[in-house]
């Protein structure tokens, strides 16, 4: 069965987003990502947390710039962090990523072990999490 995988991201970081899809795509997970998967016409706030919940898993891209900042991306990981309430204690539903040197702005993301894609981005899903999409 083929992994559904939410990015959040700020749109900052969509260059980062970008080539994560890229390469989860290439990995045989199936990502999800709005400026890819939106419909021009759509809904999108109501397809989004859709995505969400539909999702096996909710990668939350954290930077320096998203962390502190108020918007969409922040609905989005409270919209995951309530989904991950529902899950066993011992699964996993998401996946803190931090982009640079930044501490999540959430104490319930604060209590998960993230992973750090600098200060190479190549070390991303081919290295940091390979393993994990298997």
């Amino acid at each position: 069965m083929t992994k559904r995988v939410f990015i959040s991201y700020a749109k900052e970081d969509k260059g980062f987003a970008e080539k994560l899809f890229n390469d989860l795509q290439q990995a045989g997970v199936k990502p999800w990502l709005d400026s890819v998967n939106l419909i021009p016409g759509q809904p999108w706030e109501a397809a989004i947390r859709k995505a969400i919940s539909d999702s096996s898993y909710f990668i939350a891209a954290l930077s320096s710039r998203s962390v502190g900042k108020k918007g969409h991306v922040q609905k989005e990981t409270r919209h995951a962090l309530d989904i991950a309430e529902q899950y066993p204690e011992d699964k996993i539903f998401i996946i803190p990523v931090r982009i640079d040197d930044c501490e999540p702005s959430f104490e319930r993301l604060r209590r998960l072990h993230r992973t750090d894609f600098f200060p190479s981005l190549r070390e991303g899903p081919k290295g940091a999490i390979a393993g994990f999409w298997l």
